[in-house]
């Protein structure tokens, strides 16, 4: 592909600012400029694409380098940054200049590797059943004590409690991304719990969870203290959680679910969900909120935290310029024509026209970037919106 220079500097600096930017150190000379980019410091990218940011600051020629190019790498037209996502994982994007000076980009590609549970506590003894998502597969599991041992089949971590111990218990995929849980096993084992006795689990989690019923006598039955978070149902002496009643598990602040089994004689087990508040927001979210895209080019945004029923609708403000798509968790965008305002020139005074003209001063060539929006239809309905700036492509 062919990039016009001139457009991306202007378009990048005008609409990606926005994103945030990696700032970087100034290098031997603190009386040059920083080098930094109008890339954000984290940012997570779908499998797949080219996004494109500026360099500025520093001491020109620049030069870039991945860590890990088989999940990203990078080059640069001028001050113009392309980032190319290529595997699922992570890697650190650097960008140098002539003066000693750095600034960095860290990476993510493709959905990011999840457990279903954060935080564990339960008794000696006790199977854990974990749920493994995103990555790229196969899976294996690190445990560095002998206190829990782990075996990965498929997308399901078993973890068995062999001893008191706390320990974190990693989780990597093909491309050595990590996720990582703590377990914490306690002592004693009542002849009728339900395991495990506690965890944790985040508000964006859309994931089941599966609890064991350990003792007791069957047929059981089960029930949550909040619905609209969690719903619990039991077959045999597995207990499911899906999401509840709201579509959603969004709480405004740390959050117990009290799951109660009762078995045939009326005695009961409890476990404790925790359902954590992330301070980044619950709802829709997605990877970024401006993209630039050349004319007849596409670029990819992945969408998260739909609800579970929902329907996704997109509306661009000027589909004569920008369109998109949603399909399985990414939004493509399609450039149709330049969101580039030509510059103005500025017009003299003409009193003696007939009507009198005033004089307008010169208008610099601006982007105006069109806004979609995106509809989660529910229950709960969502929205939120991302802006694209179109490039205008070379002949």
């Amino acid at each position: 592909m062919r990039f016009l220079s001139y457009v991306f500097t202007l378009l990048l600096a005008l609409a990606l600012t926005a994103c945030g930017g990696g700032g970087g150190s100034s290098g031997s000379n603190p009386n040059r400029p920083t080098i930094f980019t109008t890339a954000p410091s984290a940012l997570s990218m779908p499998l797949g694409v080219v996004q494109q940011y500026s360099v500025r600051g520093g001491v020109a020629p620049y030069t870039v380098s991945s860590d890990n190019v088989r999940v990203a790498n990078a080059s640069l037209r001028g001050d113009a940054l392309l980032i190319n996502s290529v595997g699922q994982g992570g890697a650190s994007i650097t960008i140098r200049d002539n003066n000693g000076g750095a600034t960095s980009v860290a990476i993510t590609v493709g959905d990011p590797l999840k457990l279903s549970m954060e935080n564990v506590k339960s008794y000696v003894g006790d199977k854990i059943k974990v749920l493994i998502t995103g990555g790229t597969p196969p899976y294996r599991v690190s445990t560095l004590e002998t206190g829990v041992t782990g075996v990965v089949n498929g997308n399901e971590l078993l973890l068995t409690l062999n001893a008191v111990s706390k320990v974190d218990v990693v989780v990597l995929d093909a491309l050595d991304q990590q996720a990582k849980m703590n377990v914490e096993v306690i002592t004693g084992s009542p002849q009728f719990n339900l395991v495990p006795v506690a965890q944790t689990i985040s508000e964006n989690s859309t994931q089941s969870t599966v609890l064991t019923v350990i003792g007791g006598v069957g047929p059981f039955t089960v029930r949550s203290s909040d619905t609209t978070l969690l719903n619990a149902a039991v077959s045999g002496n597995s207990v499911t959680l899906t999401t509840g009643t709201n579509g959603r598990r969004c709480v405004s602040e740390d959050t117990i679910v009290t799951v109660t089994v009762v078995d045939s004689r009326g005695a009961f087990a409890t476990s404790s969900i925790l359902i954590a508040d992330n301070p980044a927001g619950c709802g829709l979210r997605l990877s970024a909120k401006s993209v630039a895209v050349i004319e007849g080019d596409t670029v990819k945004l992945t969408l998260e935290g739909l609800s579970n029923t929902g329907i996704v609708t997109l509306q661009s403000a000027d589909p004569k310029k920008a369109t998109a798509t949603y399909s399985g968790g990414v939004i493509t965008v399609v450039g149709v024509q330049t969101t580039l305002v030509p510059e103005q020139p500025a017009v003299p005074a003409n009193p003696n026209a007939n009507p009198p003209v005033e004089a307008k001063p010169a208008v610099p060539a601006y982007d105006d970037p069109v806004t979609i929006t995106v509809i989660d239809s529910g229950p709960p309905t969502g929205s939120d919106t991302f802006k694209v700036s179109v490039l205008k492509k070379t002949p």
